[in-house]
């Protein structure tokens, strides 16, 4: 019985790694498996050129703040960039959960501010989000 149990527990142990890297090396790809979509740094490194472009991202959703100004606001970020350009802000009408997996699709604007400290360098607005 003991036999058993120490096996079940090994095979446990190897399908729980096995998946964790399997989906860290999935997050890490991910951006190559949806048409037209742009890491979080390719933003910051194209912002002129995308600036009023649709864009699509995508991404992990690592805050989200609810009906503020009308809208909902979160913040991406794929594994592209450094500090100060790998998380990129959306705003939608939508929802979504700290830890979902996002496709955005909306405006890049450039230089954007809100009032107080709210500037952002790069923000995307009026998005649609997929939820994968």
């Amino acid at each position: 019985m003991k036999f058993y149990a120490g096996i079940t527990a090994a095979l446990l142990a190897i399908l729980i790694i096995g998946w964790n890297n399997t989906s860290q090396a999935a997050e890490k790809g991910a951006t190559k498996k949806v048409k037209d979509v742009q890491a979080v740094e390719e933003l910051y490194a194209k912002k002129d050129k995308l600036n009023g472009k649709k864009v699509v991202v995508r991404g992990k959703v690592v805050k989200f703040n609810g009906g503020i100004m009308g809208r909902n606001w979160i913040h991406l970020q794929d594994g592209s960039g450094k500090q100060g350009t790998n998380d990129i802000t959306i705003t939608t009408n939508q929802n979504a959960n700290v830890g979902d997996t996002v496709v955005a699709t909306g405006v890049m604007a450039i230089n954007k501010e809100f009032g107080g400290q709210y500037k952002y360098e790069v923000i995307i607005e009026q998005a649609t989000i997929a939820v994968e």
